[in-house]
């Protein structure tokens, strides 16, 4: 995923969350809580009812995550919330009507099938961080593309909205509301719209383009984040962009659908030898190796170690191919105390090679090759090194990524 890591999702905040709907957007965000358990709402709803199956959830890994600091203050943080949503029981509130039949069949139609290709402009930043230039409904923002990642993510401060009442209120009530984190450091509440313009530098504009907006975000372990709901901000401005460009093929735990997968394309190359992210129906390179995955993630496939001849580590791995993932990851077995500086890692399919590079090690990360992170089990993130060399292809219809030969 995007950050400094890959696209990892678990659970988020939830005491700070309960506190950004009471603050004076709370009927509109009962309004959308309702619409996101998918079930009609009442006329008449009880509080408890609606907020239950959004802040229970939210509420378990907040805890978890405060404990660190202060276990007694977790119990009682849970001991309030129950109650709170106790003496809310008694309160009901008016929601609007449910959509009709028809227009809720509308918005879950098929996209019509598009055209290509377009070449939309890749800027790499950090050595390692693909984004493109892009607006959103009219706000200029750029966008770290992640393979790693489904969905377009963008921090509301970043369409000009200060808070989630005012994002209710200028973009209406979401299709989604929804809560995950990336590995870099953040967990977010977002809500989903399905209706943006998103222009991608002029190149590619596409309509009724489904996005993700972040209203509320805190940094795992940093307790004071919860009050000051920047985390995300913070967290793009660490990869100089200003939100995230999911493109993977549903990846599991993400916040949406890739929006080029949305638009009715059915496949897009990642191309950073020659800075391009190319949009089309059909892979426009020479593929040698067709991989088989479940979002951006690729199984049996071997990475091995070697100094010069010599084979220092070898083994079996799942790999998250992953373009927001920075320096990548390395089992623990193969490489027990990291891997020094010079050493190749190469990782292949079958007897055939993906990607490959040496390891270059300043002592500061200013290198596009430096080492992975070492991490316990078999299952890593790629990293830029995937894409370093090769153009990556992803096709949406078969849930493949393919290595291309270098485009000309």
């Amino acid at each position: 995923m995007a950050g400094r890591e890959s696209a990892k999702y678990s659970r988020g905040a939830k005491a700070r969350r309960c506190g950004v709907v009471m603050g004076g957007a709370l009927s509109a965000f009962v309004a959308a809580a309702a619409m996101a358990t998918g079930s009609a709402a009442p006329a008449k709803a009880d509080f408890e009812d609606l907020l239950d199956p959004i802040i229970q959830p939210l509420l378990t890994s907040f805890t978890d995550s405060i404990a660190a600091f202060d276990p007694a203050a977790a119990v009682d943080l849970t001991s309030w919330t129950d109650s709170l949503l106790t003496s809310l029981n008694s309160v009901d509130v008016a929601l609007p009507a449910a959509a009709e039949p028809a227009a809720a069949a509308a918005a879950s139609a098929e996209p019509a099938a598009a055209t290509g290709p377009y070449d939309i402009p890749i800027t790499i930043g950090e050595n390692t961080e693909p984004t493109v230039a892009a607006t959103v409904d009219g706000a200029s923002t750029s966008l770290l593309v992640d393979t790693g990642s489904s969905g377009l993510v963008i921090p509301d401060t970043d369409l000009g909205l200060t808070s989630p009442f005012q994002t209710l209120e200028t973009l209406g009530f979401p299709s989604k509301i929804g809560e995950t984190g990336f590995s870099g450091g953040v967990q977010y509440i977002y809500f989903t719209y399905d209706n943006a313009t998103v222009d991608y530098d002029g190149v590619l504009t596409t309509s009724d383009t489904p996005i993700e907006v972040e209203v509320y975000s805190y940094e795992p372990g940093n307790f004071a984040s919860l009050f000051t709901n920047d985390a995300f901000q913070n967290f793009d401005a660490n990869n100089d962009t200003m939100g995230i460009l999911g493109i993977a093929d549903k990846a599991s735990g993400s916040a949406g659908e890739s929006p080029i997968q949305a638009a009715g394309y059915t496949g897009v190359t990642v191309d950073e030898p020659q800075h391009e992210l190319i949009v089309s129906d059909n892979n426009p390179g020479t593929s040698y190796a067709t991989l088989t995955a479940s979002g951006s993630t690729v199984s049996d496939l071997t990475e091995k170690v070697t100094d010069g001849s010599t084979v220092e580590g070898s083994g079996t791995v799942t790999d998250d191919i992953d373009s927001g993932g920075v320096y990548g990851q390395i089992p623990e077995s193969i490489a027990p105390n990291g891997v020094p500086d010079g050493d190749t890692i190469t990782v292949y399919q079958g007897s055939t090679p993906l990607y490959s590079y040496t390891v270059e090690n300043d002592g500061m990360n200013q290198l596009p090759n430096e080492p992975p992170t070492v991490v316990s089990g078999s299952s890593i993130d790629s990293g830029y090194e995937a894409f370093e060399n090769n153009p990556v292809y992803i096709d949406y219809s078969n849930d493949t990524l393919s290595y291309d030969d270098l485009l000309q």
